[in-house]
């Protein structure tokens, strides 16, 4: 059968196309027609010479010591005319090894000889017979040099079964598909009174697949898998399901596995069960098929007819290769593409996207068959909402001149515009018209992160709304991605450097963060690249975590190379620029955000986490944001709360990095100008919640202590208002520097009820010993044994792990502190490779020394150069670590 065009077909109609007539299994009834066919003469000749030309080796085996003596007495007693469907397996099973010197060897034409000298019935059984015979020996039937193979009893789970799987065993389902009622009656019958195990049940089910019950029953019992290898047996069940109660009963084991992905299988499954075989070839694109596989499983997923089979394929749009397919399958079935893509376009999920691009691009290229098609309301509701999103295109006087025409190469298959997301012109009252934006993404094929984009281009580009232009360049990169073009890396990630704006970088950001390993990690290296091509302070911010928080090492590393370039270009140092690329998240002046319901409204503000607390119109603590009700407005209120979700999501990325860097400047004892403290910090909307917790301290002609009060002025600790000013250095009070004042300090704050962002009033003050100060080594943390999580933990408060030794073994952590370095030996160490390797780790001295490679014993440092709040922080570090070892 042939593939029709799609107005002709009838869309509950599964169509076979010819080229899977090579490799799909018929059975009777199925759809494709099983061919008329005989026993061929010739086959009946060929064997019948063959077998009289190997009697002599036959015998040999058969009477061989090794050999079970029922199978002996069986295929004997076949030699010589007493032939038994067991005597003709065994005969069959030596005789083709010994001819074609393989163990796996079958040969088709035995199944015409048996069917011609014996009949069907006859035949079929010797078929429930062969994969209980095995043969030990080479294909020379010997051994060794000396004596021949012998037969044994076979494997029971026919993982390496040889004949039925194969071209024997498919031209006997095929010789049974084909004869006459009569004949083929009596073969079922003799079968019947085989079924006597499971491997037997799965070959008579195999052989005549029609038999419901009798593949039921296989259900019940499935054949086992190996993951080296493929099952026989999983084959042969496939080949036999028909029905998709048989789907159900075999549960989890109904998805396609390794090896299972070949065309004989994935097109005799849709043969057989039709429909029912929409939800397996899904379940199968979450393994791990390679490419070809993929786009030959998602290919038979497109044909399959029926909504519950659309349904199933929408549902796996965000899945690699499966878009190429879903529009396929839209061609095909255009009349349930129209009834069911509206559904599918409905929430905000990547998939729904996806979906209402491809109804767009439905509606355009069949502008008439709205009309003719009777939908129901609820689907007539969710088109006319997705069509009523759509905005009026640009008249060409507006459209801008590098986009007016194109050149000959035009945008690729997988991206046509009228099923990408319109791009607004600057004003958002008109959209791009489909062919500018073709136009506009055949130049975005020449993007690249390293470079701006052609100042032709970048005049069309500055003349597009950002908002719309960076989700058309996400929606870009997305479909590349699930079309299965990410081949390679190329420009539909690039052009992201030029259509990206803060919200793509966070998502690229994301993206780098969580990626599990080194497999394929090309695409988020080259992600780093477009990040830094953004180049605003979110897209840096993002280059920061991931420096920070990504798990492969090359992307950390990386991300932190881009860094460092950045901060040159801007002529910072890392610190400086870390304090610049905190996003304000688009919060308000006063550092919160109004959520507009339409009757109800509330406001958002945050706590000493950085977490959001929601208030309601009337001033009142809720627990979280509620969801819109059925009296908000229906626009306004769920963009209130997306939006709400949204803040959240961003704010949880960056609040406890941001935590963690005001508590290191504080120990490492960072200072700002004032101009920057009042720019960077009190200014800023989301940091302003974290600064006004804290007590700080100004350097210029004395040492003042503060804080920041609610109104953004400045107070000492007895409320009394000051003047900040504006020469000198601003810096985080550390509890050594505020001396007894920690007291009134941490009183004030008190009656204020100001909850502190990290320990800075409560902090415990350590310091050495005279014995220590005078030295250059510690013992406080000598044999404290912990885990390595512990120990690795402390490189986030700006430890780093020293240079590898033997084996590429790490010994110790360093601290650089004063233009000195401490050293904490650690045992066993960290392997480069998997520094947490070793669950456990034993701390040692703690030495200081001029270098990392300095002999502390010949050092003329000592740890009484280091000022107060830096033997303090060193020795709080030490206790911790002491600690943790106590509550373990």
């Amino acid at each position: 059968m042939v593939d029709h065009a799609p107005a002709l077909c009838d869309e509950n109609v599964l169509v076979i196309p010819d080229p899977w007539l090579e490799d799909l299994i018929p059975r009777r009834g199925g759809l494709v027609p099983v061919p008329e066919t005989e026993p061929r003469a010739e086959a009946h000749a060929t064997v019948r010479e063959s077998l009289e030309a190997a009697r002599t080796v036959v015998r040999d085996v058969l009477e061989h010591r090794g050999t079970v003596a029922e199978l002996a007495e069986a295929g004997l007693a076949y030699l010589k005319g007493e032939a038994t469907p067991l005597g003709a397996a065994v005969v069959a099973r030596v005789e083709t090894m010994a001819r074609l010197k393989s163990r796996y060897a079958d040969d088709a034409d035995w199944t015409d000889f048996l069917v011609a000298e014996h009949g069907l019935p006859f035949a079929a059984c010797t078929f429930a017979e062969i994969e209980g015979i095995w043969i030990w020996g080479d294909g020379g039937m010997t051994v060794n040099d000396e004596e021949p193979g012998y037969v044994l009893r076979g494997t029971d789970d026919l993982v390496h079964a040889h004949w039925v799987p194969r071209g024997a065993g498919l031209r006997m389902r095929a010789l049974l598909a084909a004869a006459d009622d009569d004949a083929r009656a009596a073969a079922v019958e003799a079968l019947a009174g085989l079924r006597t195990d499971p491997v037997k049940r799965l070959i008579t089910s195999f052989l005549v697949p029609d038999r419901t019950e009798w593949v039921d029953e296989c259900c019940e019992e499935p054949p086992k898998r190996q993951s080296y290898t493929t099952s026989a047996g999983a084959k042969l069940l496939w080949w036999s399901l028909g029905t998709a109660e048989q789907v159900e009963r075999l549960g989890d084991w109904a998805v396609l596995g390794s090896g299972e992905w070949s065309p004989d299988v994935l097109y005799t499954v849709v043969d057989g069960l039709g429909e029912a075989a929409a939800p397996v070839l899904a379940r199968s694109l979450d393994g791990d098929a390679e490419p070809k596989d993929r786009r030959r499983i998602v290919d038979a997923l497109g044909r399959i007819p029926g909504d519950k089979a659309f349904q199933i394929t929408g549902g796996c749009l965000d899945k690699v290769n499966v878009l190429p397919a879903m529009e396929a399958m839209i061609e095909r079935f255009p009349v349930r593409a129209l009834r069911i893509l509206p559904e599918l376009s409905t929430g905000t999920s990547k998939r729904s996207a996806l979906a209402a691009g491809l109804l767009n691009a439905h509606l355009e290229a069949h502008p008439g068959l709205v009309e003719t098609v009777e939908l129901s309301a609820r689907t007539r509701a969710a088109l006319d909402a997705v069509q009523a999103k759509r905005v009026a295109e640009a008249p060409e006087d507006q459209v801008p001149k590098a986009l007016r025409k194109g050149g000959k190469k035009g945008a690729p298959g997988w991206a046509p515009p009228a099923a990408m997301p319109q791009i607004l012109l600057r004003g958002r009252e008109h959209a791009l018209p489909a062919a500018a934006t073709g136009h506009l993404v055949e130049e975005l094929g020449k993007a690249s992160p390293r470079r701006a984009p052609a100042q032709r281009l970048s005049d069309a580009l500055d003349a597009l709304d950002p908002g719309s232009l960076a989700e058309f360049g996400w929606s870009l990169f997305e479909r590349w991605r699930v079309s299965g073009e990410a081949t390679r890396i190329g420009w539909a990630l690039a052009q992201l450097s030029w259509t990206g704006d803060d919200e793509i970088a966070r998502r690229l950001g994301g993206m780098a963060r969580s990626w599990p390993g080194q497999d394929g990690i090309q695409l988020p290296l080259k992600a780093l690249d477009v990040l830094s091509g953004i180049g605003t302070d979110v897209a840096v911010m993002q280059l920061h975590l991931v420096a920070e928080k990504a798990r492969p090492k090359r992307l950390k590393k990386k991300a932190a190379q881009l860094l460092t370039q950045v901060a040159d270009d801007r002529g910072l140092t890392m610190d400086q620029l870390g304090d610049r690329i905190v996003p304000d998240f688009g919060l308000d002046a006063d550092g919160g955000m109004t959520l507009d319901y339409g009757p109800r409204s509330f406001t958002v503000g945050f706590d000493e986490q950085l977490k959001p607390v929601v208030f309601d119109g009337k001033g009142t603590l809720r627990k979280t944001l509620p969801k819109p009700g059925a009296k908000d407005d229906p626009e306004a209120a769920p963009a209130a709360h997306r939006a709400f979700t949204g803040l959240k999501k961003d704010v949880r990325t960056v609040a406890a990095d941001q935590i963690l860097r005001m508590e290191r400047a504080m120990a490492e004892q960072r200072r700002w100008t004032t101009e920057d403290f009042r720019r960077l910090f009190v200014g800023h909307p989301l940091l302003w919640h974290l600064v006004k917790r804290m007590v700080w301290l100004h350097d210029g002609d004395g040492t003042t202590a503060f804080r920041i009060a609610e109104d953004r002025t400045f107070a000492d600790v007895n409320d009394k208002a000051l003047t900040l000013p504006e020469s000198g250095e601003v810096r985080i009070a550390h509890p050594v520097h505020l001396g007894e004042s920690v007291a009134a300090w941490s009183e004030a704050f008190a009656d204020y009820e100001i909850l502190q962002p990290f320990p800075q009033l409560g902090r415990p003050v350590h310091a050495f010993t005279d014995e220590e100060r005078a030295g250059n080594r510690l013992d406080r943390v000598v044999d404290v044994v912990l885990g390595v999580g512990k120990v690795l933990g402390l490189e986030r408060h700006g430890w780093t792990r020293g240079t590898p030794e033997d084996a590429g073994v790490q010994h110790c952590l360093i601290r650089y502190v004063a233009g000195r370095s401490v050293v904490l030996d650690v045992s066993p160490g960290f392997p480069v490779m998997s520094p947490a390797e070793w669950p456990e780790q034993t701390l040692g001295l703690v030495r200081i020394a001029e270098s990392e490679a300095s002999d502390f014993r010949t050092s003329e440092a000592t740890f009484g150069e280091l000022d107060g709040v830096d033997a303090s922080e060193l020795l709080l570090t030490l206790q911790t670590l002491a600690d943790s070892a106590d509550t373990r």
